[in-house]
């Protein structure tokens, strides 16, 4: 608790029988109290904290200038029900949350986007709606499937091979695949020599699992390539 002394020393705000610093403080602390616990430590009405509070929230949203994303996200969250997150991808923040993640809405929200000729990539997953919303109202903008996204359909394609596997072998056999998920999620390079071992294994039992986990590492290594050039030659093969 701050006593009010603490913020006698500046001016009296114009609208409230308080000091400035005493006003900014109060909505600072709203952000992340309760209207009752600042009321208690200030000695003020809980309405008065409640009123300051809408105040400085107007306040700072006036100060927000909006910048259109040279690089949008488009992705979901679930609230009750999936919501489409709209973000700044190179400012790692978050521009809006639609009501719905459906085609319709993406696109009314991208058609009412103010300067959206000036996004150049779009990164979203493989949800069509997004797709569709991205190619109808901006069009020249570059469609970019996210990395997570991506590489996880390797890994399950990969647990689809493990539990068809599985399904046929004979419960001494399953014991021997302990903890095969587990080491088959991993990457090769961050196995430790008994998940090796074990890989290696496996492998000559199972050739099918080895050939899809060998696929599947395949696969990740054109997000290991240290150039363009490079990562395009390792997905043609």
């Amino acid at each position: 608790m701050k006593p009010l002394s603490a913020f006698s020393t500046t001016a009296v705000n114009a609208k409230r029988e308080m000091t400035d610093r005493l006003v900014k403080w109060i909505g600072q602390q709203s952000l992340k109290r309760t209207f009752a616990s600042i009321a208690d430590d200030t000695g003020l009405d809980e309405k008065t904290v409640r009123n300051i509070f809408r105040d400085y929230i107007n306040e700072l949203e006036a100060e927000f200038r909006f910048e259109t994303p040279k690089w949008m996200g488009i992705d979901e969250i679930h609230l009750i029900k999936p919501r489409c997150v709209i973000s700044n991808i190179r400012n790692n923040t978050i521009i809006d949350m639609l009501p719905n993640r459906d085609k319709k809405t993406v696109v009314n929200y991208l058609y009412n986007l103010q300067g959206k000729e000036e996004v150049q990539y779009v990164a979203m997953d493989m949800w069509t709606p997004y797709r569709d919303a991205v190619q109808a109202v901006i069009p020249d903008a570059r469609i970019v499937i996210d990395k997570f996204h991506v590489v996880r359909m390797a890994n399950e394609a990969v647990e689809k091979v493990r539990k068809s596997l599985r399904e046929s072998l004979t419960p001494k056999q399953r014991r021997g695949l302990m903890h095969d998920r587990f080491v088959l999620l991993k990457r090769e390079r961050d196995l430790n020599d008994k998940e090796r071992l074990n890989l290696d294994g496996w492998t000559k039992n199972y050739p099918e699992l080895g050939e899809a986990y060998r696929l599947k590492e395949q696969f990740f290594g054109i997000y290991d390539a240290d150039s363009p050039d490079e990562a395009q030659a390792k997905f043609i093969q």
